[in-house]
């Protein structure tokens, strides 16, 4: 997969993006990512890539002429899936991060200031938000995008299942009644909404020592049973979800 983040401030992701799992994934030739400056395409000797919005208000817009000459270059005839990091965008979560690893190519820009021209939605393809809050810029947002996606890549993690078993990945209704019963969740999930499938948090994680604190791992996680242990897990996801992310199950 080929990633180009499009950003004010390079610095600011770069190192994320040269460390653990992401520097990983590119040295094993899974992902490119690159970042480009926004100030190489700057109006003037001045860098200008931005200017007081029309109608008035606060801040400042990029400009669509830096934008699009940016995107010009890293995606000349518009072959890469083209984001923007914005607030008003698609809230990200692990079903658009699946959908995204099956990109080849992928371009996200990272909005600033009080935003951008907006006629450069026209050259992009979605925007997506990582949550109902508003931080100083995109360029975080931008690292959660590509490291939820990176991670996904085939041979990315070191071992093959643990991207497939984790938080927010799909469990079939029908395995999950076996674990835990026919709940009233679960049967209006069934009834109302027609589904086949839910998502759940992850089931609690536990390591050595086996005791600490009069506090003792559960001995299924000892038993070695491997049908045991599935039927565990699933109980353990269903109960922190219904507790935590009672959302998750509606």
């Amino acid at each position: 997969m080929n990633i180009s983040v499009i950003t004010l401030f390079p610095a600011v992701v770069q190192p994320f993006f040269t460390t653990s799992i992401m520097k990983r994934a590119q040295e094993a030739g899974k992902a490119s990512i690159k970042t480009v400056d926004l100030r190489d395409f700057a109006l003037d000797s001045y860098g200008t890539v931005d200017d007081r919005p029309y109608g008035g208000g606060a801040g400042m817009v990029l400009r669509i002429e830096p934008l699009h000459a940016a995107l010009n270059q890293v995606d000349p005839n518009h072959q890469a899936h083209r984001v923007m990091t914005s607030p008003r965008g698609v809230v990200w979560n692990q079903a658009k991060a699946v959908e995204f690893s099956h990109k080849k190519d992928l371009v996200i820009i990272a909005g600033h200031y009080e935003g951008f021209d907006d006629r450069i939605t026209q050259h992009i393809d979605e925007e997506v938000s990582i949550g109902d809050y508003v931080m100083t810029g995109g360029e975080l947002a931008a690292a959660v995008v590509v490291d939820s996606v990176v991670r996904l890549l085939p041979g990315v993690l070191k071992k093959e299942d643990a991207a497939a078993i984790e938080s927010f990945m799909p469990v079939s209704l029908d395995e999950l009644e076996k674990a835990v019963g026919s709940t009233p969740e679960l049967q209006n999930l069934r009834n109302t909404g027609g589904k086949t499938m839910v998502s759940l948090l992850e089931y609690p994680h536990f390591t050595r020592p086996q005791t600490y604190e009069g506090h003792a791992v559960p001995e299924v996680l000892l038993s070695g049973n491997p049908k045991e242990l599935r039927v565990w897990q699933l109980r353990e996801s269903y109960r922190i979800t219904k507790e935590r992310r009672p959302d998750l199950l509606s």
